[in-house]
This record gives structure tokens, sequence and C-alpha cells, in this order.
């Protein structure tokens, strides 16, 4: 913005002489993602060109995460031995044939599919902590303010929670009642990766039409780009039932 300020002389001969002088003010920067969190406003920078980085490994985690599992599991260490706790080794072979390490890397991750013990693990799992959620009491906590206003309230019970869950999972397994090993996170892992994989993009698609149509509070809109909203979000607190979806993932 410029800053005018006009003077005006008259001299003997009636003649007008005018004289201007202009000031600049640097222009204000506008708040930072961290100042607006600050003032309460709950602000979260959005964009796929703002988060790169965020966004890359948003898409290849899923894949990533399959590999990950399968350098865990007793098929990697049947089918490449000794390579899991050899990364240097491991990558050497891989700089001396890249393309052979390519396709067994390839392989490797799409080897790693959901079964039927992981889904029932998960399924078990998931039903325990809902019904821990939704009986363990707790104060009512508040989080920040959003932009518009909503202040999301939660029973603050999660310590309770972990001890619980915990005591139970002991309990119920060969040190308690035996109903399974207490092994049986290590024994389902690639498949419960596999199939989480699977249920999170199926959940995040309908979080993502909730978002749009049924939003839970008014912290909801789109980027108008359905890639970006079905990578970014929605909604700020996503509610099915009463449940604060993000809290009960978390």
């Amino acid at each position: 913005p410029l800053a005018v300020k006009v003077k005006s002389i008259t001299n003997n001969n009636h003649n007008q002489q005018v004289t201007v002088t202009m000031t600049t003010h640097p222009e204000e920067k506008p708040p930072s993602s961290k100042e607006k969190y600050s003032e309460g406003t709950n602000f979260v920078e959005a964009g796929i060109e703002a988060n790169t980085a965020l966004f890359t490994l948003i898409i290849l985690a899923p894949f990533l995460s399959l590999l990950f599992a399968f350098l865990t599991s007793p098929e990697m260490e049947s089918q490449y031995p000794g390579m899991a706790t050899s990364p240097f080794t491991m990558a050497t072979h891989c700089w001396r044939d890249m393309k052979s390490c390519g396709s067994n890397v390839w392989n490797a991750g799409v080897s790693v599919t959901p079964n039927g013990e992981a889904m029932r693990f998960i399924g078990g799992f998931t039903g325990v902590a809902l019904l821990l959620e939704r009986m363990l009491p707790g104060s009512i906590e508040y989080g920040p303010e959003t932009a518009t206003g909503h202040i999301p309230a939660y029973v603050d019970n999660g310590l309770r929670h972990c001890i619980v869950f915990t005591l139970l999972f002991i309990t119920g397994s060969n040190f308690g009642a035996n109903f399974y090993d207490f092994g049986i996170f290590y024994d389902t892992f690639t498949g419960s990766v596999a199939f989480l994989n699977i249920f999170g993009m199926i959940f995040c698609a309908g979080l993502t039409m909730k978002g749009l149509y049924y939003p839970s509070t008014q912290d909801c809109g789109s980027s108008g780009s359905i890639f970006k909203d079905y990578l970014w979000g929605t909604e700020l607190y996503p509610r099915i039932f009463g449940i604060d979806l993000k809290r009960f993932v978390n």
C-alpha cells in the first residue's frame, strides 16, 4: 500500500505547484500455521503442493509396509537366509543385479496377503478395544477450538484402556486361559498388515464420501480434487454412531 500526501503551494504568479510525497509500508506477512495454531484456530495447512514428501510417503506406504512385513517373516528367512539381518549384503546383491533385485522385491511385497487367522485376530482386537472405549470411565476433556468454533470432547480413559487391554491380552493367552498363543502378534503379522492395508484404503474412501456429504462438524470441505480429498481427508473430526474415529483408531 502507498500513503500519498498532496501539498499545494501558490506562488506570486498564482501558478499552483503541487508536491506529491509517496511513502511505502511493508506488506504484513500472513501468520504461519504455528502462529494460527497457538491462537486456538487449530489451523491445518492442506494441499499436496505444500506437503510433497508426506504425500509421496502416503502413496508408497502400503507397499513398503508389506515389504517390511515380509522381511520379518519366516518366508524371508527360508528364501533368503541371513539377508534380513544383513542389509549391506542385501544391498550388494541388489547392486550386482538390479533387474533381478527389483523383481524379487516386487514379488516379496505382493506375496504378503490377508488370511483368515489374521482377520479374526484384527476383528477380535478391534472389538475388545471398542468395548473398552465405550465402557471405561474417565473425565470429560476438551480439545482445541477449531476455526468454526467446534470444541471436541472426549473421555480421558486412554491410560485405563492400555492397562486393562494388556491384562486382558495376557489373561487370554497361553499364560492364562489359553485361547491363543502369546506370540499371536508375530504369528499373524504379515496377514494382519495386508488386511489392514486393504481395509484402510476402503475405510478412507468411505470417510472421504462421509466428509463431503455427511460431515460431523462444519470443519469439512473439498479441495476440488477427489485425489487430494482421498489422501488429505475431507473433515477434521469424523464421528460414526458417536464414536470419534480419529481417537479410536489411534
